[in-house]
């Protein structure tokens, strides 16, 4: 089965595949197996990596060769009993922990793999510690077994781009922003993703804008870039959705930093608990609302572009910018 790449979501950022069989002579309703919620059991599986893999291709049967780590497993396999009940840690050839299993009661796929999750993190973390070592969990599985339905988790592959002579060429006062966007590209943490993104918005909207913004007023000039405002996408979740064409500086004010910049940059603020950087629900969070706060990064830059260049082609003095 060959799936469209632009058709796998937003590249870097999690999305889900659900294959559902069709078998001959069955007349039954998709809709029905996604969207059953009694409980039941699932088989579910997470895949380790030494480090963040790129993949171009999704495999749905996955196995312990598929993986890696930096904690070598002694025996066949390892036990591990959790507050979300026991999994099973597999290792490759290598001795290497590589998978783990498990099988939990749940009502939907998504529930599955947040209780391996949780159990994950439960040991993933203090190994982590332990061994002085990264882990990262680089694919997720969870079977169906009532309606022989899998779903598979994953990060969106990046696409191939040609490079353009032009692009190598950048205004100095933006090297901060390209090597934070670089730095986000580069994480497999949502959070810290998210943080290095919104500090591109921050320095552009108390900085960046201000600085060259004088340089047009000094000069007697309208700015010659609009005010920005939060771009669309076919990606973002509905609650998303409803910012979309409002102030992106009111945006980042009064939603980004009350409800996320200000838990990830703080152990604990004001009572509040403090954020698990491991906890499935908390990198849903961040992974959903992250796409948003790319794609605002990605609209200050090429604004700031423009106006730069502006300025270039009107010839003012920029050398106070650099």
């Amino acid at each position: 089965m060959e799936i469209p790449i632009e058709e796998l979501g937003h590249p870097g950022w999690l999305t889900e595949l659900h294959v559902v069989p069709q078998f001959a002579g069955q007349v039954s309703d998709d809709r029905a197996a996604l969207t059953d919620r009694t409980p039941r059991a699932f088989e579910v599986a997470a895949l380790l990596s030494k480090a963040p893999v790129a993949k171009s291709t999704v495999n749905f049967q996955f196995t312990a060769e598929d993986g890696s780590s930096y904690f070598l497993v002694p025996a066949d396999a390892m036990d591990v009993a959790t507050p979300w009940g026991g999994v099973r840690v597999e290792k490759n050839k290598a001795g290497e922990a590589s998978l783990v299993r498990m099988t939990c009661t749940a009502t939907s796929a998504n529930e599955a793999l947040a209780t391996l999750h949780l159990a994950c993190a439960a040991f993933l973390d203090h190994m982590s510690f332990a061994a002085n070592a990264p882990v990262y969990i680089v694919e997720m599985r969870a079977g169906d077994p009532r309606h022989k339905m899998e779903m598979v988790r994953f990060a969106s592959p990046f696409r191939l781009s040609t490079i353009n002579p032009v692009m190598m060429s950048m205004p100095l006062p933006l090297r901060p922003m390209f090597a934070l966007y670089r730095e986000a590209l580069n994480s497999a943490s949502p959070l810290y993703r998210f943080l290095c993104l919104y500090k591109i918005l921050e320095g552009y909207f108390e900085r960046l804008k201000p600085a060259l913004h004088k340089v047009f007023r000094d000069a007697g000039r309208d700015y010659p870039v609009p005010r920005e405002l939060v771009p669309d996408d076919k990606d973002l979740l509905p609650e998303l959705k409803a910012h979309v064409g409002t102030s992106m500086s009111k945006f980042r004010d009064d939603h980004l930093t009350p409800n996320y910049r200000t838990a990830v940059a703080h152990f604990e603020k004001d009572g509040d608990t403090p954020l698990i950087s491991s906890d499935p629900d908390q990198l849903a969070r961040f992974n959903h609302t992250g796409l948003a706060v790319e794609l605002c990064a990605r609209t200050v830059i090429e604004s700031y572009q423009r106006a730069f260049q502006a300025a270039l082609d009107a010839g003012f003095d920029l050398s106070a910018l650099a």
